[in-house]
């Protein structure tokens, strides 16, 4: 079996409508049957596998006796940002739009989810359409008005401004979470949160209790590029739920898989890249080991013209169109990432092996049944388990999400 077809998935459905982080019915979704094995739009039914895939993101022969879930995921209207959130808008609300998931409120992913086990490992072949691969995540360029280094915008003003990553995130119970059996990751989710301060979004996911805990996957193209995993963390109660500064998202416990390139020069508190690699074009990413064998420079000043000083030599972006907004080709990453656990540690051990097909994402994606971490969730055989999940297309955090689906296990 080569490459699942999105086009020509096609059964009729309609989303449910729920509080929270949903207010409106989703679109509707045509799937057209393939043969005996049928399909669902809500129950992925996870088969026992004689053989398991090979686990390398292509899709082998197994995947075609097993029944796909289908659906969309649509990005809903989330409330209000309330304040400016990018820092280049200098706090001015005018500049940003006003719901938390415009400018992408009303899109909508097909997608096709499939699973199998082998009595020790769940397996899931993730695919959805995206005619681009989205690795262009905040780069770094250069203003010539002001003559600073900028960042390109997390969170887009309007269509043209989308420079980030493409992402999915599921989310599964611990135990029985009041709520969740029946919504998902909508009773995560609380919106119009109070007394935003600078960078906090008004919209977060925290548990309604305390001691209540769900399991959140949360892949990121670029950031997980070398650890090839998802980011894999959890959801708890906050004390100080209701108010934006409430985040319950947390980490597993493992290696950081990546972090910041930014450097402030202390003498002119000016901010540009960390790192740069002089004379290379349309990179999203500086691994460590490059920081390690001396491929990326470390940047030691930025002067109040904008050139950039390193430990070699300089660069000079006046004039420069390679360094522009948008689209210059020598723009800087934003990130700098490495292997992490590389799948043998709590935060990278649910591992993803990913392609681009240039009109989708077909992902692999492997964990044990049962980590034995408290922080995970458990997969048992001959059960269910309610979960849902979130496509990001190029976005931060506008995503389109499909919940009030289920897993149900084979013996």
């Amino acid at each position: 079996m080569r490459n699942f077809n999105l086009s020509v998935v096609l059964m009729l459905v309609s989303l449910m409508s729920f509080m929270n982080c949903t207010h409106d019915d989703a679109p509707e979704l045509v799937a057209e049957c393939e043969d005996e094995i049928g399909e669902s739009t809500d129950e992925l039914l996870v088969q026992r596998f004689t053989t398991a895939p090979v686990f390398d993101g292509l899709i082998d022969d197994v995947w075609a006796d097993t029944r796909p879930l289908v659906n969309r995921a649509t990005v809903l209207a989330a409330g209000d940002r309330i304040i400016a959130l990018n820092p280049e808008s200098d706090g001015d609300t005018s500049i940003e739009p006003i719901d938390l998931m415009d400018p992408y409120t009303g899109e909508s992913y097909e997608y096709s989810l499939r699973g199998g086990h082998d009595g020790e490992y769940l397996y899931l072949l993730f695919e959805w359409q995206d005619d681009n691969d989205s690795q262009d995540r905040q780069s770094w360029y250069f203003d010539p008005v002001t003559s600073k280094w900028r960042g390109e915008n997390k969170y887009a003003n309007h269509e043209n401004d989308k420079f980030y990553e493409d992402k999915f995130g599921m989310m599964f119970p611990i135990g029985n979470p009041e709520g969740f059996a029946g919504g998902t990751c909508t009773v995560t989710c609380h919106t119009n949160l109070q007394d935003p301060q600078p960078g906090q979004k008004t919209s977060r996911h925290y548990m309604m209790n305390p001691n209540e805990l769900t399991d959140l996957w949360h892949w990121k193209r670029v950031r997980n590029a070398l650890s090839q995993s998802v980011d894999d963390g959890y959801v708890q109660y906050e004390e100080d739920e209701g108010f934006a500064s409430a985040n319950g998202r947390k980490a597993d416990e493992g290696l950081a898989i990546y972090s910041g390139n930014k450097f402030v020069d202390p003498a002119t508190d000016l901010a540009g890249p960390k790192y740069v690699i002089p004379g290379r074009e349309n990179y999203y990413w500086i691994a460590q080991s490059e920081i390690d064998n001396g491929t990326a420079k470390a940047v030691t000043g930025v002067a109040a013209d904008g050139v950039l000083t390193y430990d070699g030599g300089t660069i000079d972006p006046t004039g420069d169109p390679d360094y522009s907004q948008g689209f210059g080709n020598k723009r800087m990453p934003s990130v700098i990432i490495n292997p992490g656990g590389a799948g043998n540690d709590g935060r990278s051990e649910t591992q993803v092996r990913a392609v681009h097909t240039g009109s989708g994402w077909q992902l692999e994606i492997k964990r044990k049944l049962n980590t034995g971490d408290p922080n995970d969730a458990v997969f048992t055989l001959g059960e269910e388990i309610p979960f849902a999940l979130a496509i990001f297309n190029n976005a931060a955090i506008g995503h389109g999400q499909s919940s009030f689906l289920k897993m149900k296990f084979e013996n």
